[in-house]
C-alpha cells in the first residue's frame, strides 16, 4: 500500500515539475522577445532595414570630455547596428554621422561642443580588424560607402572616444550625433 501511494506520489510530482518547466521556458522566451523589440529600433529606407541594437537607438552622446587612449577608446561601449537588404538588387549605401541638433538643442550646449579634432572614431564591419580615425578626417561625415547584395546584412560597430591632447577643454564640453545609413 504504501509503495501504490509512493508511486502516485512520485508522478504527480513528476508532473507539476514538467508543468513548472515548460511555464518557465515558455515565460522566459517571452520576456526575452519582449526585451528585444525594444532594445532593437529599427527604421525603413524604401529598399533596405537599418536596425539600431542598443536603447538609444542611432543616437551618440558624450556628455563629459573624458581623454583616454586608443586601447581604452578602442574597448569603450559599442553602437552597433544592421544594415538589412531585403529587396532583388544590389544597393548602394553610405554610413553617415550628423549632428544631432535636436539632442544639442535640448540641453542647451551649442556653446560646449567637443571639437571633431579631439575625437576619434573606430568602425568595425562583420568582426573586421577596426580602424580608428580622428573624426574631423572623415569627409562631410561619411564613415563608410559600401554596397550590399540582395538579400544580404553587414554588421557594423561604431565606437567614439575622446583622444588625449594637448588642447584644453572644458570638462563639461558635449557631443551630441546620429549614426544615418542613406541610400546612394
Amino acid at each position: 500500500m504504501y509503495q501504490k501511494y509512493y508511486r502516485r506520489h512520485m508522478i504527480k510530482s513528476g508532473i507539476i515539475i514538467t508543468l513548472l518547466l515548460v511555464f518557465a521556458i515558455f515565460s522566459t522566451y517571452f520576456i526575452y522577445q519582449n526585451f528585444a523589440e525594444k532594445r532593437n529600433q529599427g527604421y525603413d529606407s524604401g529598399e533596405m532595414k537599418v536596425v539600431f541594437h542598443e536603447k538609444q537607438g542611432n543616437k551618440i552622446s558624450m556628455t563629459q570630455f573624458v581623454p583616454v587612449t586608443d586601447a581604452v577608446g578602442l574597448s569603450s561601449t559599442a553602437y552597433t547596428f544592421t544594415v538589412y537588404n531585403h529587396t532583388q538588387n544590389s544597393v548602394n549605401y553610405k554610413i553617415v554621422l550628423e549632428k544631432d541638433e535636436e539632442a544639442i538643442a535640448a540641453c542647451g550646449c551649442a556653446d560646449r561642443q567637443i571639437p571633431y579634432e579631439l575625437l576619434k572614431l573606430s568602425l568595425r564591419k562583420d568582426h573586421l580588424a577596426p580602424s580608428a580615425l580622428v573624426l574631423s578626417e572623415y569627409a562631410d561625415g561619411v564613415l563608410q560607402t559600401d554596397t550590399l547584395e540582395s538579400g544580404g546584412q553587414e554588421d557594423y560597430s561604431i565606437r567614439i572616444w575622446a583622444m588625449n591632447s594637448n588642447f584644453i577643454v572644458d570638462r563639461t564640453s558635449h557631443f551630441h550625433a546620429k549614426i544615418k545609413v542613406v541610400e546612394e
